[in-house]
């Protein structure tokens, strides 16, 4: 197989080259420009992914500097589907804005350096060097949150910041400690180093103190306040809420991944993050369900999501992993898609409260077709993307209580999506929104739709294509689970109207409630003394 077209460390600086150089242009050339790096940044990636895929694993030490004194980026089997990941969602979602009015030359490239900062994350092999680049991914996010510089939205911006800077603490101190012990940052060669300790209980300080921080950034409970806030900003533009969910909560999701796996010679915590990816998914629904403005249901619903694919990566079996894996993906295609509807739609009509938008599939019918489909991912729909890595995780479960877990919050994820999907009906009670007419929003909202569809409709064949286990899905769309879905389609649509639309006003409280920095602080603290605690007892 051929070799990647250019180093690694081109994929990582494009964007930021690409918008530094092409800065002071007129905004029709820049935006094209940028247009044209972003697109050459995926069709590298891409190219990327498939000389690792049908290759070998690409090693790349900064400035020749040899291991361990380098810093080493590496693409494998779990970065580069992520790089490739990145690249397609911030290329769509950038023509999907084309024509937005928020797209000035200032926004393009602080959007645009994300996704290198992004890059730099997943295919980094140094651990100080993580650390930096998220330091700078939360600081273009938390910029890209308040960019409409509206109050509420510099407020939730500056305690996503407060809240990540303490996170980053515990890991800085983290990476320190753990420096001292092996004396490398390098993770493969940490990796070793670890193996061959005598006593594996002098790193579970540092492996505390930096899976807090992994914690906080996946958004698991009870680290998940800052991710409404974030998410669900009252002017942050509907391409920073998809980015956000679709790929960058992501970040925590594979650091845990990765460093689990660094760690694992010594420490092995996945019961730990096993009952929390459950508990993290049933407290996020629950929180989604009492919502009313359509951003905080879908931000709530990251938290869930992302509870279910940490439970999924630690079922302790091969096909829950790859179906854990295989919903990162699908996650970011559904996910991505009801964001950016949601903003459309928010626009349109001139409101964000599920009960005051109405008709949406009649007056907006592509974006109403989109949200239906992104609906039907999301709810794990027999032949849509979501049904096969459910299936997938499903499978790891059959036969113990964790399987009662699964079907609880499949129920939770219909219960809620069936509020929502409450917009796509009716007639609305305040202006009629006008039609669709940004080809660039449709087209970009039907591809992803299609997208939706064809993970499901070939969801074998995508797990095999993008990471290389073959698992049949065939039991994912037989009769009997659509049968089963449709029977809990039936059961919640009646929980709704009989349960959750009348105790609707007794749930204020709840819906208001927001965790305050000091909370956040306790929380952190009172999660790196139970890992702690667990890692000690749990280490022979």
């Amino acid at each position: 197989m051929a070799a990647p077209l250019v180093p690694l460390h081109i994929i990582v600086f494009l964007p930021v080259i690409v918008g530094a150089v092409t800065y002071f242009l007129p905004q029709r050339i820049y935006q094209a420009a940028m247009l044209l790096g972003t697109v050459t940044v995926t069709f590298f990636s891409v190219q990327l992914f498939t000389a690792v895929r049908w290759g070998s694993d690409v090693v790349q030490f900064v400035a020749g500097w040899p291991e361990v004194v380098a810093i080493k980026l590496v693409a494998d089997g779990f970065s580069a589907p992520m790089v490739m990941l990145t690249a397609l969602f911030f290329t769509s979602a950038y023509i999907f804005s084309t024509r937005a009015g928020y797209l000035d030359k200032t926004f393009i490239f602080i959007f645009l350096m994300l996704e290198g900062a992004l890059f730099g994350v997943f295919l980094s092999g140094d651990l100080f060097n993580i650390y930096v680049i998220m330091e700078l991914a939360m600081l273009t996010v938390a910029i890209l949150i308040m960019y409409k510089k509206e109050q509420q939205a510099v407020y939730d911006a500056m305690l996503y910041i407060m809240m990540n800077f303490i996170a980053m603490a515990f890991m800085m101190l983290g990476i320190a400690y753990i420096y001292r012990i092996t004396g490398v940052l390098d993770l493969a060669v940490m990796q070793v180093r670890l193996a061959e300790l005598s006593d594996p209980r002098t790193v579970i300080v540092p492996y505390a103190m930096i899976m807090t921080a992994v914690a906080l950034k996946s958004a698991m409970f009870p680290l998940f306040g800052w991710l409404p806030r974030a998410h669900g900003a009252p002017s942050a533009p509907a391409i920073v809420s998809a980015v956000l969910s679709g790929i960058q909560v992501k970040v925590g999701v594979y650091l845990l991944v990765r460093l689990s796996i660094v760690f694992s010679p010594a420490i092995d915590a996945g019961m730990f993050f096993l009952m929390l990816g459950f508990l993290t998914s049933i407290v996020g629904f629950l929180l989604a369900i009492v919502q009313k403005d359509i951003k905080l249901i879908l931000a709530y619903h990251t938290v869930s999501q992302v509870g279910l694919i940490v439970a999924g990566l630690h079922l302790g079996t091969d096909v829950a992993f790859w179906g854990g894996m295989y919903h990162i993906i699908n996650h970011a295609l559904f996910k991505g898609l009801l964001f950016l509807s949601a903003g459309i739609i928010i626009d349109a009509y001139g409101t964000r409260s599920v009960n005051e938008i109405r008709g949406v599939l009649r007056h907006m019918p592509i974006i109403g077709i989109a949200t239906l489909a992104g609906v039907l991912g999301i709810t794990g729909a027999p032949f849509f993307n979501g049904s096969i890595s459910k299936y997938f995780i499903s499978r790891g479960v059959q036969g113990n209580l964790a399987e009662i877990g699964l079907y609880l919050i499949n129920f939770g994820t219909i219960l809620s999506f069936i509020k929502y999907s409450t917009i796509l009906f009716g007639k609305p009670s305040g202006k009629t929104p006008k039609p669709l007419m940004d080809p660039f929003v449709a087209g970009i909202s039907l591809l992803f739709g299609f997208a939706i569809l064809a993970g499901g409709v070939f969801g074998s064949q995508a797990v095999s294509l993008i990471y290389g286990p073959q698992y049949a899905a065939h039991g994912a769309l037989s009769m009997q689970k659509i049968l089963t879905f449709l029977l809990t389609f039936a059961v919640g649509l009646v929980v709704y109207r009989t349960l959750i639309l009348r105790i609707g006003d007794y749930l204020a409280g709840i819906r208001t409630f927001k965790f305050s920095f000091n909370q956040v602080t306790v929380f952190i603290s009172l999660f790196f003394v139970l890992l702690l605690g667990y890692t000690y007892l749990s280490v022979q």
